[in-house]
């Protein structure tokens, strides 16, 4: 494991605590989940642009993200992102 310091605004710094003393969690585990969260949402939403774009299969954009293909399907239709033209479409 290695260690992360960062420099934070007061404002952030009591929300920190604030959700220290909720979760009755020291301030490291509180960063490291709220880090961990950030970049799992930051991937699946890169994931979901370049599906977007075209750059990126379904397939190789859920590894990307850590979730399975269905999920990300899942995810997909949540968010509205289409993956292309359907064999139906091609078909044309």
């Amino acid at each position: 494991m290695k260690v992360l310091t960062t420099r934070v605004e007061d404002e952030l710094m009591k929300d920190l605590e604030l959700i220290e003393r909720e979760e009755k969690a020291d301030r490291a585990e509180v960063a490291r989940r709220l880090l961990a969260k950030g970049v799992k949402d930051w991937k699946l939403k890169k994931a979901l642009e370049r599906i977007s774009d075209g750059a990126w299969t379904v397939r190789r954009a859920a590894k990307f993200a850590g979730i399975t293909y269905y999920e990300m399907i899942e995810e997909m239709a949540k968010h509205g992102v289409d993956s292309g033209p359907t064999l139906a479409d091609l078909r044309e």
